[in-house]
């Protein structure tokens, strides 16, 4: 015989628990730490401490201490997964395992091998784990009975329970064997995961968020699970109720809802409301909707799957009026106010030079006679336009290059202008307001989707860009007014979004589909969007309460269907893209109100004249008049 295993059979008769159990146990495990609670710890100590490596950490806890500590039985270094090893034939374990169940300790962290060589302790452990409220789904319990008749064999039994707070019962499930010849024995393809996904038709707790009238429990599962949209549901919900039923197909449970009106809120009292609420007092199991993903919410729930997109913001139809009013039809617009500001001074500066120039060199020669100011203002005006000068132009190479060189500069300057003015008019229109403070500025009436995260927003809001839209867009009354409900529904925003003039903000998918259905090739070309009221958050997380029992088995099930492809299939059926241009370029005409500068410039030009012909004319009568009183002196 093995001299080694010869050892471990005497150490597993001093011990009362067989050490190559233990050891192949904790090889099954993949354990770099374990916990030893034995009824006879001296005798044992020294042999499993020279049965250990480098690479394992082994403590050895007595049972039968009078100063034992619950709460200081954890390794104090934990490399890696930790294990329990419990000899249960101990007088006093019942009472132990009771503190081990208050304080959680049966859940996924640890792995709990029961065993012993007591015969009649199986009775007593069931009789423990039927009344446990500790045992739960994720548990990792093993024990391990021997088998009758053959000495040296144990059977290897999971046990688990899929909600003792749902009164449901304990379940034990013989997953393999152990013997002394062989070691492990496991059934082929086995895993904890299969083994317990099916719930047995559990009734688990849910919370659904229906911003509805009269809705009861009984009514949840027919709205969500209806085709299309719903009064006070918004789409991402019945996305994410869809994954739920993939969880409840598979796994063979139901669901009991609760319903809120909203995700969030607190009353002044601190006492939280809405889903969140619900949740975190573990009033339910699990939530038909995904909220969005905050870092402090990590810290309060467990997020299992991510998939949704959650892309806000203003639609509205883009207009000349609206283009307009946004700087792009303006006639200023194809220069920058620094451009502007820069071609005034050149101008100035060119006028004066010309004068100073042409005054310098007609006193040096005096046959070069001196313009007057005015001929040397329409001379520049001429060259701007590009109509040459009023007179001949100068024999003079200074006057010359000052003439060519604004010349050359104005020709510049028109081809970027005219350039600009062009394409304007034969591309689609700009890109209209895009930030809250140029929606706030706009003249485009707002309107929100009816669903309760807008009205928590703007009653919570402290964003100065919010609070002024908010003062100036939504608070005014519309009563009376032939115009769009502040808080309304897509298929009744839509007909005022093809109108122009609104903006709707909504989460983008639940509109596209109505505009697409709605909307002409050339008016699709003209949809813009607009900065979101959430513009910080993108992900949308599916949740369970913290530390639900749920977790892991939800996350891995979710995960599997991603990469089946069950999940982009229902990606594609509620999240809707937005419809692509395919009418081309569209010429919009230019209006009055985007050349009104022109005219204005204009008619500035026809009132200054009509003054300054008046002026003239008292001027010539006085002088006319002085000149006559002159002559008959």
């Amino acid at each position: 015989m093995n001299p080694l295993v010869l050892v471990l059979a005497i150490a597993s008769a001093v011990c009362g628990i067989n050490v190559l159990l233990v050891k192949d146990f904790l090889k099954l495990k993949q354990s770099k730490s374990a916990v030893l609670f034995l009824c006879n710890p001296p005798e044992s100590r020294t042999i499993f401490t020279s049965l250990n490596d480098d690479n394992m950490f082994v403590k050895i806890v007595d049972l039968n201490s009078q100063l034992f500590d619950s709460y200081a039985i954890l390794p104090l270094q934990v490399y890696a997964r930790t294990s329990f090893v419990f000899d249960y034939g101990c007088d006093s374990y019942l009472e132990i395992l009771d503190k081990f169940s208050d304080h959680r300790y049966f859940n996924l962290t640890f792995s709990w091998l029961f065993t012993t060589s007591d015969k009649d302790s199986p009775m007593q452990l069931e009789n423990f784990f039927s009344h446990s409220k500790g045992i739960q789904m994720n548990s990792d319990i093993t024990m391990a009975l021997q088998k009758r008749g053959s000495a040296g064999v144990f059977e290897l039994y999971g046990v688990y329970s899929p909600g003792k707070h749902l009164c449901r019962d304990i379940y034990q499930f013989k997953y393999g064997e152990w013997n002394e010849m062989n070691g492990m024995d496991i059934a082929p393809g086995f895993s904890f995961y299969k083994s317990r996904t099916n719930f047995k038709g559990l009734r688990m707790r849910g919370v659904a968020v229906i911003d509805c009238d009269n809705v009861t429990s009984d009514d949840v599962e027919r709205i969500l699970s209806t085709p299309g949209r719903e009064p006070g549901v918004a789409l991402f919900i019945k996305y994410h109720y869809s994954l739920l039923t993939i969880l409840r197909d598979y796994h063979n449970f139901t669901f009991h809802y609760r319903i809120t009106r909203g995700w969030a809120g607190r009353l002044k009292s601190g006492y939280r409301l809405g889903l969140l609420g619900v949740l975190q007092r573990n009033e339910a199991d699990i939530a038909s909707t995904g909220i969005l993903h905050r870092r402090n919410r990590h810290d309060e729930f467990d997020f299992i799957h991510f998939s949704w997109e959650f892309t806000t913001g203003f639609l509205y139809r883009i207009t000349p009026q609206l283009r307009d009013s946004s700087g792009t039809g303006s006639f200023w617009s194809p220069f920058d106010g620094l451009v502007w500001l820069s071609s005034a001074i050149t101008v100035v500066a060119v006028l004066v030079v010309l004068k100073l120039v042409s005054t310098i060199i007609s006193k040096i020669k005096r046959y070069e006679p001196s313009n007057p100011f005015v001929s040397y203002i329409v001379d520049v005006i001429a060259t701007i336009a590009q109509q040459g000068v009023s007179n001949q132009v100068s024999g003079l190479v200074s006057i010359r290059i000052i003439i060519f060189s604004l010349l050359f500069l104005t020709l510049l300057l028109y081809n970027y202008y005219t350039s600009s003015v062009v394409g304007g008019l034969l591309s689609s229109p700009g890109k209209g307001p895009q930030t809250l403070q140029e929606i706030t500025n706009s003249p485009l009436t707002l309107s929100f989707a009816d669903i309760g995260y807008h009205k928590v927003l703007f009653a919570e809001a402290r964003t100065p860009e919010i609070r002024e839209m908010y003062s100036k867009k939504v608070q005014p009354s519309r009563e009376g007014k032939n115009t769009i409900p502040v808080y309304t529904d897509v298929s009744a925003a839509v007909p005022y979004l093809q109108r122009g003039g609104y903006a709707f903000h909504c989460e983008l998918t639940e509109a596209f589909q109505e505009i697409a259905n709605q909307f002409d090739a050339y008016e699709i070309c003209e949809l813009r969007t607009g900065a979101s009221l959430f513009s910080d958050f993108k992900l949308l997380g599916l949740i369970l309460p913290k530390r639900s029992m749920y977790s892991e088995i939800f996350k891995t099930t979710l995960m599997r269907a991603q990469e089946i492809g069950l999940v982009k299939r229902h990606l594609l059926i509620y999240r809707t893209g937005k419809p692509a241009c395919q009418a081309g370029s569209r010429i919009h005409p230019v209006e009055l109100h985007s050349v009104q500068t022109a005219f204005t410039v204009l008619g500035v030009g026809f009132v200054v004249s009509l003054v300054l012909l008046g002026i003239e004319r008292l001027w010539f009568n006085s002088v006319i008049k002085r000149e006559s009183m002159n002559f008959i002196e």
